[in-house]
Parts: C-alpha cells; structure tokens; sequence
C-alpha cells in the first residue's frame, strides 16, 4: 500500500511504495529515493538524505521535514491524483550514513521536495 508523504503544511509532496527497495517517487512519477533497513532515506544517487522514524523524516540535524498523513502537524490535505511512474534508474552504492542525530520537534528550514530531489538522478543533457 503507498503512503502519502507530505510537507509541514499539509500539502502532498511524494510518497513511498511498498515495492522491494520502499522506492520514494514525487507525485510527478519520478523516483527520487528509497528506505534502506527501514530506516535509512538514501537518494537514488547513493545520496544518504536522512532518516524514517515513526512515520516521520528526519534530515541531517535532526529536524522533521517530512510526515504521512498520521504524523502531520496540521490537517494533511487531499491527496492528488498521482502521476505515471518513469521507470526507476539503477540504484548507485551508497555513501556512509552520517552519525544518527539527536532528533528534534523542529522543523526544517529547507522545503521537502527540494529535499527530496537531492536523491534524484540528474542525466546530463546530450548536445550535438
């Protein structure tokens, strides 16, 4: 069953699939990350984005920046209509995990679909 993942206002932002790898897709299809050990948000890239605890990601800091409807500070909005799916880019290693933080109520300064892009695979644009 996917989950809906959404921002500290309540508005929609990804959401996270029960395939094998828990794969994280914005709601334009794209895929963009991924749970590692049920805990671990790494970015398609290999990229280490932060942490999945108790229905709520953490960044670096230790700072909430993205919820599912249960875990959301304020009434989560209508959930959109979700895009096709584009196929997912082959997994890159992934990079160390940084130390668990301490977690924190705060919220992250940083907007969660730019934070979850951090894990998207950019393919370099062919000129001739």
């Amino acid at each position: 069953m996917e989950r809906t993942l959404f921002n500290r206002k309540g508005d929609a932002v990804a959401y996270l699939t029960d395939d094998y790898h828990g794969t994280i897709y914005v709601l334009d299809g794209h895929p963009v990350a991924y749970l590692y050990e049920d805990r671990h948000i790494y970015g398609i890239n290999g990229r280490h984005l932060g942490w999945f605890v108790n229905d709520i990601i953490f960044n670096h800091n230790g700072e909430r920046i993205g919820f599912t409807s249960s875990t959301c500070p304020v009434p989560a909005g209508k959930e959109p209509v979700k895009a096709e799916k584009y196929d997912k880019d082959e997994i890159r290693p992934r990079w160390q995990a940084p130390p668990f933080p301490n977690l924190t109520f705060d919220y992250a300064a940083q907007d969660f679909k730019a934070f979850l892009k951090e894990g998207q695979v950019v393919t370099p644009l062919i000129q001739f």
